[in-house]
């Protein structure tokens, strides 16, 4: 009977699965801050979904040759359309400058205004003619850049709107041996990209943030079954990737760059190690991406149970079921979204938690990544018998 009609009554309406309604959480948004020419496009941020519909924005080849050069790699590169946040910025804006967490009008800025969608943004420059990049290999701002960044990374996990950043390495001089490792930089929200698809000392930013959002969070940029990439050359510095040794490639993979590379038996070129700027945990992108996921989706399922109540035992504990509910909600959000990505997932909530003084209360969210096959040891030798 509709509402409305027939004797008075009290009507109830019984909803179902709301208890684990899903939260979508997307793995890869690009954005990309850059140096841009057009006084309209400085300062600007847009969103663009291919490389003509960023054309009619105003990043032609023309206009915009340097910005058009990386969306033109990144789109043939992901092979398809895509959401992608761009921020021009102007000439004597540093790299270091653009990624300082106090700089409203950097990579913060493109970062607030997606109100946090963009989660892996791609770091260039190209500076005016008379830029002194100093003596070394690379630019002085490279490593300034990756030192600036790591405050920005923190500000963004700090608002659960975590972000990874992949730095231009652009190299300065190409016959000076290089002497930065970027993995002693101690700082997992920064990768710098080293090499390019010209030889004018750009490394080819565009095509590693391709590889990271055409693919789920948990696929290393470098996966050998995805192929090779869409670039026909390659050159770290002035120096075609053919000339330089294994062993000097190698390198620059152990100094902790990503760095392009040839593989044995196979045409084309690769993205080697997703090595981001430190040794610790974190020291992989997967990884970094992985928990950046899986913070995003905590967050939004923890959002529900603010300002809640929880029962306390007589001896001032949580209770033990009302805990459990949250680990097992929690966690099974994190299966729902991640299952097929991770190798297993715990939350843990300590019991004997101050809840009444302190409304607070903490857990341990535990990620199992999966193991990656970086490096297979065959032993091979001649044998009588088999």
């Amino acid at each position: 009977m509709a509402q409305g009609t027939g004797t008075p009554k009290i009507i109830t309406n019984v909803s179902n699965g709301n208890l684990l309604r899903q939260v979508t959480i997307t793995d890869g948004v690009p954005g990309l801050v850059a140096t841009a020419n057009t006084v309209g496009l400085i300062g600007t941020v847009k969103t663009v979904y291919s490389l003509d519909d960023a054309a009619n924005k105003g990043y032609t080849a023309a206009a915009e040759p340097f910005i058009h050069r990386i969306l033109e790699e990144f789109y043939t590169e992901l092979g398809g359309s895509m959401e992608l946040w761009i921020l021009g910025v102007e000439d004597s804006m540093t790299m270091a400058q653009a990624v300082t967490a106090t700089n409203n009008n950097g990579a913060k800025k493109l970062l607030t205004q997606s109100l946090g969608k963009a989660n892996i943004v791609g770091i260039c420059r190209k500076p005016s003619g008379a830029y002194n990049a100093g003596p070394g290999f690379l630019d002085a701002d490279v490593s300034a850049a990756v030192t600036a960044s790591k405050g920005l990374g923190e500000y963004q996990q700090s608002i659960n709107r975590p972000c990874r950043f992949l730095i231009e390495g652009r190299v300065a001089n190409s016959n000076v041996a290089n002497t930065y490792n970027p993995n002693s930089g101690t700082n997992g929200f920064t990768g710098v990209v080293l090499g390019g698809s010209i030889n004018d000392g750009s490394a080819s930013v565009g095509l590693a943030l391709a590889r990271a959002v055409k693919y789920p969070a948990h696929i290393k940029i470098g996966n050998g079954q995805n192929g090779a990439l869409s670039m026909t050359s390659a050159f770290i510095g002035s120096k075609r990737l053919d000339e330089f040794t294994p062993s000097e490639l190698d390198a620059y993979a152990s100094s902790g760059f990503m760095v392009f590379h040839i593989r044995e038996g196979i045409s084309g070129f690769f993205l080697g190690r997703d090595n981001m700027a430190t040794n610790d945990d974190f020291r992989i992108l997967v990884h970094g991406r992985l928990i950046d996921k899986a913070q995003r989706i905590a967050a939004a399922t923890t959002t529900n149970f603010l300002e809640t109540s929880i029962r306390i035992t007589k001896e001032g504990a949580i209770n033990d079921a009302d805990a459990a509910y949250l680990e097992q909600t929690i966690k099974a959000q994190i299966r729902a979204q991640m299952g097929d990505q991770i190798s297993d997932v715990d939350v843990i909530i300590p019991t004997n938690q101050d809840v009444i003084n302190t409304s607070t209360v903490e857990m341990q969210v535990k990620i199992q990544p999966f193991g990656y096959l970086t490096w297979i040891i065959v032993n091979l030798g001649l044998t009588q018998n088999t």
